[in-house]
């Protein structure tokens, strides 16, 4: 079954980071993974405001080696779902736009933020 993964999902997963679950590392080894396109761009900023250390090219490197990742472009039907999500429930342009990328494929969403299971997102963590 695919699955939609976050921003920290994604990273943390590439970091080894011990704050992943393991049902999501599971699911990141032996699974198809949708990446929205979205994620790249966080992860950008976040490398650019110094909140996370790393190295840009090396993740879009680990992504392109992977067979099991296919990258979701940010399409007008996307942004269409992100209307259905409240900005005052979830205020994050990147969460709204990562949680309607899960709502219009129709696939859970690797996170840990319980704001969007609130919002009827399929939450896997």
């Amino acid at each position: 079954m695919p699955f939609v993964t976050d921003t920290h999902s994604l990273l943390w997963h590439m970091t080894d980071d011990p704050r992943l679950s393991l049902r999501v590392k599971n699911i990141f080894d032996k699974d198809y993974v949708v990446i929205p396109c979205i994620v790249f761009f966080e992860l950008l900023y976040l490398l650019e405001k110094k909140k996370i250390v790393g190295d840009f090219d090396g993740f879009l490197s680990m992504v392109s080696a992977s067979e099991n990742y296919r990258v979701e472009p940010l399409c007008l039907p996307v942004i269409e779902k992100s209307r259905r999500i409240p900005r005052e429930v979830i205020t994050d342009p990147w969460d709204r736009l990562i949680a309607a990328t899960s709502m219009h494929l129709q696939l859970p969403l690797m996170t840990r933020d319980v704001k969007l299971k609130r919002i009827g997102v399929n939450v896997v963590w």
